[in-house]
């Protein structure tokens, strides 16, 4: 009996954990849109919150600071997605790293992602 209340226990564990986790699931990923104008588009993907919260993205070229941008966008509540975008006109070529910062009511957390851009593709 002692082996089924300690499974059952467990279990509710288990199944519980990701409900209280504090820690988000972030990912970065930057593409290529073509639609009127050129641009290099990033998406940070985060789990959804019952609050807004602020999403600073740090654009930093190795090659050419001078092209360099911080730019802060609100993510609202129960939205699990934000971007922003850069126009490939005029953008500095070679290496390139972009960070996402969530400032959420009791943390902070950083992703990142680099990519080479050569004429109008990511790398």
């Amino acid at each position: 009996m002692k082996f089924f209340y300690a499974f059952s226990l467990a279990m509710l564990v288990q199944l519980f954990h990701p409900l209280a986790a504090d820690d988000m699931n972030s990912a970065l990923e930057c593409t290529i849109v073509m639609d009127d104008i050129e641009k290099v588009v990033c998406t940070v993907h985060i789990d959804r919150t019952d609050y807004d919260r602020n999403v600073t993205f740090f654009w930093h070229s190795r090659r050419y600071a001078q092209d360099d941008r911080e730019r802060t966008v609100v993510l609202r509540a129960q939205h699990s997605s934000v971007y922003d975008y850069r126009f490939l006109r005029g953008r500095a070529q070679g290496e390139w790293s972009v960070s996402a910062t969530v400032d959420a009511i009791d943390s902070k957390e950083s992703v990142e992602t680099n990519f080479l851009l050569e004429g109008n593709s990511l790398k």
